[in-house]
């Protein structure tokens, strides 16, 4: 038996409550939300206050967590940081993809960035800057919807069928995400074809306004997709068919050279993204709530 398989529920009696209550509280944290007092993260974990206060002396102990006295708020603390580099600096992907990103980003001019998917957001883990896109000021660890940029969708549309199905049944099922989405699930599941027949996504200042991208999956030597990468620019600057005819094609071949670096030999074949919403959805009114 793998004692480190992922597929654990809380009912596992290998399961450790403590320590997912704990990691809870740091997932609370955010770039938009870096302090928090106690009862905000209270009401974020739905946790107990006793239980969060607890938690919180055991982090600010151990120097994953500061408390601010003055303002009586927390923060994430410098072990945090410093575990969040280390697993950057560990991933062999960067260290791969680093000289094809500086040369494409030499030779198109523009910024180029890559991510990896975490469930239905994408994290950039490297960034290759030329010119400042002060509406974005995203860094090393940052992280973006999948469903309204180009890195995302580039990434969404690749997913094996399970995957897929789980992604899009998690984007719909939050009511938040669903409204911002703007678009149905036959929609969305149009879109996402249309992706994996051109090689690469579009997001046109559907993300920020006056920043217009390009993303292009990258996959590993097993043909599941490993990451992506995109090419943000400003809409000013850049037309649509600018981005598509001129930069589009640069950075699927970058791509496409990372992927046959990574072991990549056969073309993808994404699921088709309709059966899979088609069969998630048939399931959902055979087994209704």
């Amino acid at each position: 038996m793998d004692i480190h398989s992922t597929r654990r529920t809380m009912s596992d009696r290998n399961f450790v409550n403590s320590l997912q209550r704990g990691l809870t509280i740091l997932e609370t944290f955010t770039r938009e939300r870096p302090k928090h007092n106690l009862q905000q993260l209270t009401q974020a974990t739905n946790l107990p206050k006793t239980t969060v206060l607890r938690l919180l002396r055991t982090l600010v102990s151990l120097g994953y967590v500061r408390y601010e006295a003055a303002s009586r708020e927390y923060s994430l603390g410098p072990k945090v940081m410093s575990l969040g580099y280390a697993t950057l600096a560990g991933m062999d992907l960067r260290d791969i993809a680093r000289p094809c990103l500086h040369d494409l980003s030499r030779l198109s001019g523009q910024n180029v960035n890559l991510a990896v998917l975490d469930g239905i957001e994408a994290i950039y883990i490297e960034r290759i800057t030329r010119k400042q896109l002060i509406s974005t000021d995203h860094t090393v660890g940052s992280r973006v919807n999948t469903h309204s940029t180009a890195v995302g969708r580039a990434m969404l549309a690749f997913l094996g069928d399970d995957e897929l199905r789980d992604a899009l049944g998690r984007l719909y099922d939050d009511p938040e995400t669903a409204r911002d989405l703007r678009l149905g699930r036959e929609q969305f599941c149009r879109l996402l074809k249309s992706i994996r027949r051109n090689g690469y996504a579009v997001n046109n200042e559907e993300y920020i306004m006056g920043i217009r991208a390009i993303g292009a999956p990258i996959f590993n030597g097993s043909g599941r997709v490993e990451a992506a990468i995109n090419m943000p620019v400003f809409s000013r600057s850049v037309s649509m068919k600018e981005l598509t005819e001129r930069f589009a094609p640069m950075l699927v071949n970058t791509a496409r050279e990372i992927s046959a670096m990574l072991g990549f030999v056969k073309p993808a074949e994404g699921p088709d993204v309709q059966e899979s919403e088609g069969k998630r959805s048939a399931g959902n009114r055979a087994s209704p709530r």
